[in-house]
Parts: structure tokens; C-alpha cells; sequence
């Protein structure tokens, strides 16, 4: 069974466990951390969180990736949901939207647009109440003078969003 069936499985067997007692509650909390949740080209990305509220959070994302065969620098941000408070960890469905730079050599340069709709989760371990970790799987359109692809887009729990909430 692939990654992202696994997870799949994993967040509906999640959303419907039981009860909010003891809900994580990231009201009026800002995060710093890094996310690869962004990229068509896996760059990851510096990420900064905010909580206005328990349910909704605001995302905003940069990364950038030099190199021989390709340089890009990306910038997004996301709108979360929290639709299940759990023990030390939310359940969240959102979207995102970002701009690539891809070569941004004169006369090489590609923007792409990312749009994305997604549900994902971010734990937290007992003894690091303000380490968030994150992961996260939906649907992705990229958009490019070189590339249009819509799919599936999912992350493995090594490779996704780890942040570090500060406050309380």
C-alpha cells in the first residue's frame, strides 16, 4: 500500500475518533518552522504560522533552491481550518495558493502558479508542547509556460512541516 493510502486511512480513522477533551488550542499563536508542502520541484521552504483563532491559522511560505541544473524561489501562503481537535494534535482542510520562479535567468525565467485543496494534521509530542509536526495530502494544480499537471499530492510525516510555536 502506498504513502499516501496509508495516510489516507490514517485520517479518516482520526476524524472519526472520539471526543475534545484536552483539544490543542492555538488561539492568537505564531509558529516558525519549515515546509515542503509547496513546490512542483520538492524545495523546501521557511514557513512562519498564525492562529487569529482555534480553528483557522494563516500560512505563509518561501523557499529557494539554487543550482546548475535549476534555481526557483517560491513563495505561498495557505488558509487552514481546524475541523477536529484531538489530544496534542489538530486535524485541519484548507487551500493554497503560491508563484514560482523557475530559472529566473534573463531570457530562461518560468513563473508557475500553484493552487491547492488539502487536509492534513499536526501533532504534537507530550514533553514538546510547542513543536509542532505536520503532513498533509490533496489535490495540487500547477500551472507553467512549460508544464500544466493537476494530481494527487501527498507528503510523508519525514518530509512534510515541522514548526515551533511561540507563546504560552
Amino acid at each position: 500500500m502506498s504513502k499516501a493510502k496509508i495516510f489516507a486511512v490514517l485520517l479518516v480513522v482520526l476524524l472519526l475518533a472520539g471526543g475534545n477533551a484536552f483539544a490543542k488550542n492555538l488561539q492568537g499563536r505564531t509558529a516558525l518552522g519549515y515546509n515542503s508542502q509547496l513546490s512542483q520541484y520538492e524545495v523546501d521552504s521557511i514557513s512562519i504560522k498564525y492562529w487569529p483563532n482555534s480553528r483557522l491559522c494563516v500560512q505563509g511560505m518561501l523557499g529557494v533552491m539554487m543550482s546548475d541544473p535549476l534555481d526557483e524561489i517560491d513563495f505561498g501562503a495557505k488558509l487552514l481550518y481546524n475541523i477536529k481537535e484531538e489530544q496534542n494534535m489538530n486535524v485541519y482542510a484548507g487551500g493554497g495558493l503560491g508563484i514560482a520562479n523557475v530559472d529566473p535567468d534573463p531570457g530562461d525565467s518560468d513563473t508557475a502558479l500553484f493552487v491547492s485543496g488539502i487536509m492534513g494534521v499536526e501533532f504534537f509530542l507530550s514533553g514538546l508542547p510547542n513543536l509542532g509536526f505536520s503532513t498533509e495530502l490533496g489535490l495540487k494544480f500547477y500551472s507553467s509556460d512549460d508544464l500544466d499537471a493537476f494530481g494527487t499530492d501527498a507528503d510523508t510525516f519525514l518530509e512534510a512541516g515541522i514548526h515551533y510555536y511561540f507563546g504560552q
